[in-house]
């Protein structure tokens, strides 16, 4: 089953309102959807949405990249799963984004091929076992002073969601405390909470934020300090004030492995797309598991084809997972394809082979932001 034509189309998807993070204002995100199509015509879906703050590369490498890899696989068998995601791992080793959409369109394919939805195709292939057909999610809680989340915050329990997460390290740490402390006295003491600094914090201001969170009582701080910051991030875990969380710092494998080595973290926020692909996250998520520590499954704010993909791989997983960060494609004003609906704060596992998300022509034609290229064999 050779593949014999490529896409790839560029996209600008506006959000709702910004997002203030400690790195920057996100208003757009920019990516490339790509196409690869089969002999029998069967198609696979995936996403190339680089995300600064997470080592990945440039929207114009990014392309460059994408357009290489997919020439490098035209008139191969896309079944020959492995060899392929390690030619383009050789080829593109800086390009997580790149191989990320490269990843996801040929488990797409793959699992269409074997008329199997993603998740059971990777828990087939990987972990035999039972797939999850509901996964939880939490709330991405936008607001910069205490009303606004508190408004937010309504909205969200109104939709079901029972874990709220909340980003901190764009102000002092003294306005992000009273944010904070308006969420936690909106939502229900059962609810639980999470607060992401995005490595905004000084190793001295982190243990003071840790101190109070610990009080508060929230479910673990994400990225508290740099993502270099390793020596940092082991010693506030080893306080066991709060759980901590590695994020920014965990871009890849390699990283993964420095982090459970010098014990930084109890739990990995896992990024099918900064990871570079599906096969990379699932190896990351297993060794996590292996060494005691928890793994979350996260979107990187992408178009609804990139959050299927993290979907289904959170659908895959063995064993025990908490609530994941996937819904965000709420954020959005315009998508690729329509988003999968929260439902009593989960998102259901779609039906269909594949990722069970297709790109809707008219949307993309919406969203494009330049001419699409067309790669054939």
């Amino acid at each position: 089953m050779k593949i014999r034509h490529g896409r790839i189309t560029p996209f600008c998807l506006p959000l709702r309102r910004p997002l203030v993070t400690a790195h920057e204002t996100l208003r757009v995100r920019d990516g490339f959807l790509l196409l690869l199509e089969v002999d029998d015509g069967r198609v696979g879906w995936g996403e190339a949405s680089p995300l600064a703050g997470f080592g990945m590369e440039s929207t114009e490498e990014c392309r460059t990249t994408l357009e290489r890899l997919t020439r490098h696989l035209l008139g191969r068998d896309v079944r020959e799963l492995d060899a392929l995601l390690d030619e383009c791992g050789a080829l593109a080793p800086a390009a997580p984004g790149a191989r990320s959409a490269v990843d996801s369109a040929l488990h797409d394919i793959n699992a269409r091929l074997a008329g199997a939805s993603v998740a059971s195709w990777l828990a087939a292939r990987q972990s035999p076992g039972r797939v999850r057909q509901r996964i939880q999610v939490n709330a991405l809680v936008s607001g910069m002073d205490e009303c606004e989340v508190v408004e937010a915050a309504r909205r969200d329990l109104a939709n079901g969601f029972e874990t709220f997460k909340l980003k901190v390290g764009g102000a002092s740490l003294a306005h992000d405390l009273k944010r904070v402390l308006a969420l936690r006295g909106t939502i229900e003491s059962h609810h639980r909470m999470r607060v992401d600094a995005n490595g905004a914090w000084s190793e001295e201001v982190a243990t003071r934020a840790l101190e109070r969170l610990a009080q508060i009582g929230v479910e673990y701080v994400e990225q508290p300090v740099a993502a270099t910051n390793l020596s940092a991030m082991a010693r506030l875990r080893e306080r066991a004030l709060v759980p901590i969380a590695a994020d920014e710092s965990l871009r890849g494998e390699a990283d993964a492995a420095r982090l459970i080595e010098r014990r930084a973290a109890d739990l990995l926020v896992v990024k099918p797309a900064v990871a570079g692909g599906l096969r990379a996250a699932w190896r990351i998520a297993a060794a996590a598991r292996d060494a005691g520590l928890e793994v979350v499954v996260t979107s990187s704010l992408d178009s609804a084809v990139a959050v299927a993909s993290a979907l289904q791989l959170a659908a895959a997983l063995p064993g025990p997972l908490p609530a994941c960060g996937l819904a965000t494609s709420a954020l959005l004003e315009r998508d690729l394809a329509s988003a999968l609906p929260v439902q009593d704060g989960s998102l259901l596992l779609p039906n269909g082979p594949g990722l069970g998300v297709v790109p809707d022509a008219a949307l993309l034609e919406k969203c494009a932001s330049g001419p699409a290229s067309e790669l054939h064999a």
